[in-house]
């Protein structure tokens, strides 16, 4: 028996939202402090010292940051997504699912 999402909670979207972009933040920030701890030495001239590298310290702001940020735009855009879908829903009806 098919049954229909007339309404979404706005707050548990954004939540939702926020959690899943955060996760996917959290990835891309990863293989950024991968590839700048990698990255980090290259091109380094022997003559000047090895003093770390840019690339080892913007990884770890990345792993730290882009959770946030991503976290912050998933929020925002999951409380956008479900408004609309309130509205939408109404005019048009809203999604069937399954349900056992």
């Amino acid at each position: 028996m098919l049954k229909i999402i007339k309404r979404i909670d706005v707050m548990s979207a954004a939540i939702m939202g926020a959690a899943t972009t955060a996760t996917f933040g959290l990835i891309a920030g990863l293989f950024i402090a991968a590839f700048g701890g990698a990255m980090s030495n290259f091109g380094n001239n022997s003559s000047f010292g090895n003093s770390g590298g840019f690339g080892s310290g913007l990884g770890i702001v990345a792993v730290i940051l882009f959770p946030v940020l991503y976290g912050f735009f998933g929020f925002i855009g999951g409380a956008i997504y479900a408004a609309l879908y309130n509205l939408f829903a109404g005019m048009v009806g809203g999604i069937k699912i399954e349900l056992e």
